[in-house]
């Protein structure tokens, strides 16, 4: 048995109870979520904000996304239902071993009637029992009486019984917390597996305009964690963030890098931080992580992202890069020496100086603000 008495001691089974909860939230904004996004691109073709094949895509596309996202949701309710399936049973054995070492321990005086435990016994860490200190303790009156010999046998063999009837059931204790314990564990792995199945069914459902149309839809290279697919021939206004390497519409083409930049997200960050604070920005550590979740949330960490959907992309103006600041805004707020839309870190510092002077600081942009509410991040 490796589950030792401290370790039981130190359970706290109300923090499952807690995970459960936070999975359910996030299994209740997933709907949420999944659902508006449904009736709102359902809406688009309603409102005839669009027609044709390109809503039939996007409405396609939504049904597949709303199948994925369900599949998650139920594992996420599995994932509740098994964080907190074992909590009362952990919660009562720890109790009662608690209890059960404390009264092994605590001394208290032999009963006259000679029919009560002996306690006050050392309890070990696998809940064995040594009874030699107790019974040196017990035998110390009984020194230099007439009837020693035969006190002092009986009282020993009392004390070790005693002894082993503790230990017994303290073992006995341990080994049915160490089997919750499996169970619990069992369950909760067996759950997060299958949300992990779920979770990775979210990536890019393949879903093309050439699978619903024959009008020269050409797949976009898909960032690995968001899907995505750009539309060509349907007024210049595509149907999803692209990583490809250009858009053709009707009046427009954007060129995008085909390769992607050296380094990693953590130094850009970095470099843009120390560059706005050459010129006075008041940034802090923390902003860092502020700053890396804008760009998860609007870009997913693709440098060469372009969102080719959005009234900005319809006005012929998409957004760009990590920050997705379109070419208007790059321009009022790039710095000197930094004026490449799809440089990493002049997208950084553009983005963020945009976003301290709108909005006074990066807290207060409303995505994050949003967040540290429990609700879902928004545009910026």
């Amino acid at each position: 048995m490796t589950l030792s008495l401290d370790d039981v001691a130190k359970w706290e089974p109300e923090h499952l109870t807690t995970a459960g909860n936070n999975a359910l939230g996030i299994s209740t904004d997933l709907d949420t979520a999944i659902r508006k996004g449904t009736a709102d691109t359902a809406k688009l073709g309603t409102d005839k904000v669009w027609s044709g094949a390109a809503a039939a895509a996007a409405d396609t596309r939504m049904g597949t996304e709303q199948t994925r996202a369900s599949e998650v949701s139920t594992r996420l309710h599995e994932l509740q239902t098994a964080f907190q399936a074992e909590v009362g049973r952990l919660q009562y054995l720890k109790d009662e071993i608690v209890k059960l070492r404390n009264t092994i321990q605590t001394a208290a005086p032999i009963p006259a009637d000679g029919q009560g435990l002996i306690t006050g016994f050392p309890v070990n860490p696998d809940g064995t029992i040594d009874p030699t200190a107790r019974i040196t303790e017990l035998l110390g009156p009984l020194s230099g009486q007439d009837n020693q010999n035969a006190d002092t046998q009986n009282l020993t063999v009392r004390a070790q019984a005693d002894a082993a009837n503790w230990s017994n059931q303290i073992t006995l204790k341990l080994q049915e917390a160490e089997q919750a314990a499996n169970d619990a564990k069992v369950k909760v792995d067996t759950a997060v597996q299958n949300l992990e199945k779920a979770f990775a069914g979210l990536g890019d459902p393949n879903l093309t305009a050439s699978q619903t149309q024959n009008t020269g839809t050409t797949p976009a290279t898909t960032n690995s964690s968001k899907p995505s697919y750009v539309s060509s021939n349907h007024n210049g206004s595509g149907s999803g963030t692209s990583t490809g390497s250009s858009h053709s519409g009707s009046t427009t083409s954007y060129h995008v890098p085909t390769t992607m930049p050296t380094g990693d997200q953590k130094k850009w960050i970095e470099e843009a931080i120390r560059a706005l604070r050459e010129k006075g920005y008041n940034i802090s550590d923390s902003d860092a992580a502020i700053i890396a979740t804008i760009i998860e949330k609007e870009s997913g960490g693709n440098p060469n992202a372009i969102n080719l959907w959005d009234s900005n992309a319809a006005a012929g103006i998409p957004s760009k890069g990590l920050m997705q600041t379109i070419d208007p805004t790059f321009n009022a707020y790039k710095l000197a020496g930094h004026d490449d839309i799809w440089n990493p870190v002049d997208n950084i510092i553009a983005g963020t100086r945009y976003a301290i002077e709108r909005y006074g600081s990066l807290s207060n942009v409303p995505g994050i603000a949003a967040m540290s509410q429990g609700n879902g991040y928004v545009g910026y």
